[in-house]
């Protein structure tokens, strides 16, 4: 028996080993591919800093703010943050949201917020401050470390949870976020690598992830943080991480897991956005489509069956749940005719400094083509403008 446990241990210890470097070799590929695809992009850049040809009728005024944008770099020495704070200041874009690779040392996490904020643009400015292993700033930072999901529910009630957020929110608020990427609303599933391996469930029943998610949208928003509910439909039973290829929830999936969103949507705090996720749920899209470009889903079941009406802002459209099955040109269309609001994609794989052209362009196309109409576009930008109203109320 002793020698049998021994080898299943043995066993697992190896398949972890192999994951890992598998996971090790898609981030090194990832880093070579922004190396490469920013190289690429520094062609067209002269064009994009000087704003050459690029629309400013209402259409182009329209289409900024479905745009919230990444950047390369860590500091206001990056290239592409300062064109991308330019093109914020013309209008060209509505948003920005960090990553890991963009956060350095505090004073230039400060400075970079200083740079998209000049101006009377009034921009959205995200991050993904979840806690636990998804908190972009730490202790290291001088910010109030966060537990996981899994651990809060484990450990707090809901209102000492709400407190802890409270607090948070008034750290981020501080340096200038105004929208948090969170709260995660998905199921807990111990096989599943992006949400249960990681600890970012609050559990597996709905109405105590719902207080938990009502608690996180409550005290980030008590300090004027916005928050993005998250992944839409629900993310919890697949057994891939969505940077890396589609989600499929297909086998697992059943309505309980809409619950929390709809509890949470109808609660005192609601949060601002809901975030659809990469995910393939055949029971509603046959077509095999993630949610992010599905309209029976966004549309469908968003707005439709739950009766959403706020901001419904997707998933990095960059990522390879996307990236591996279309062009971001078609990604930004079909997400837009699903019934999207606010398009968030990186930029870093591929970057491309005159992104915000082509996207008008490619809604202009859209549009004669009867793919689109301008008066969806007018609407998802209407409901935008009341976000980031809400965001930057009280605010200078």
């Amino acid at each position: 028996m002793r020698i049998a446990g021994a080898a299943a241990r043995l066993h697992e210890r190896a398949a972890h080993i192999i994951r890992d470097c598998r996971t090790t070799m898609r981030q090194i590929r990832r880093a070579l591919r922004a190396v490469l695809g920013f190289g690429r992009g520094m062609l067209s850049y002269p064009a994009a800093w000087f704003g050459l040809f690029r629309p400013r009728d209402e259409l182009a005024a329209l289409v900024a703010e479905l745009l919230i944008v990444g950047f390369y770099g860590s500091n206001t020495r990056s290239l592409s943050a300062r064109l991308l704070a330019r093109q914020i200041r013309r209008g060209e874009v509505g948003g920005v949201f960090f990553v890991t690779q963009n956060i350095g040392t505090m004073d230039e996490v400060r400075d970079l917020l200083r740079l998209f904020r000049a101006g009377p643009a009034r921009p959205l400015i995200a991050i993904d401050q979840e806690g636990g292993v998804v908190q972009r700033l730490g202790r290291t930072r001088g910010f109030t470390p966060l537990p996981s999901a899994q651990k809060v529910a484990d450990t707090m009630s809901p209102e000492k949870a709400r407190a802890l957020y409270s607090v948070a929110g008034k750290e981020l608020a501080a340096l200038g976020f105004n929208i948090n990427l969170g709260p995660v609303l998905d199921f807990h599933h111990p096989d599943n690598p992006a949400i249960g391996g990681a600890q970012r469930s609050y559990g597996i029943d709905p109405e105590r992830i719902a207080a938990y998610g009502e608690a996180f949208a409550g005290g980030f928003a008590s300090a004027g943080v916005l928050c993005a509910a998250k992944h839409f439909p629900g993310h919890g039973c697949s057994v891939v991480d969505s940077h890396y290829g589609i989600a499929d929830v297909s086998a697992g999936w059943t309505e309980a897991e809409l619950k929390p969103f709809a509890d949470l949507l109808a609660s005192p705090h609601p949060p601002a956005m809901v975030m659809t996720g990469h995910l393939r749920l055949e029971s509603l899209a046959p077509d095999g489509l993630p949610a992010t470009v599905s309209a029976p889903i966004v549309t469908g079941l968003l707005r439709h069956k739950l009766g959403y009406r706020g901001v419904v802002v997707t998933d990095d459209i960059d990522m390879d749940a996307i990236g591996n099955l279309m062009s971001r040109r078609e990604a930004t269309i079909r997400a837009l005719a699903a019934g999207n609001d606010l398009i968030m994609i990186k930029n870093l794989f591929g970057y491309d400094p005159i992104l915000p052209q082509r996207v008008v362009r490619w809604v202009r196309k859209a549009i004669d083509r009867d793919v689109l109409t301008e008066a969806q576009v007018a609407a998802a930008a209407m409901r935008v403008r009341a976000v980031r109203e809400q965001a930057w109320q009280g605010k200078s």
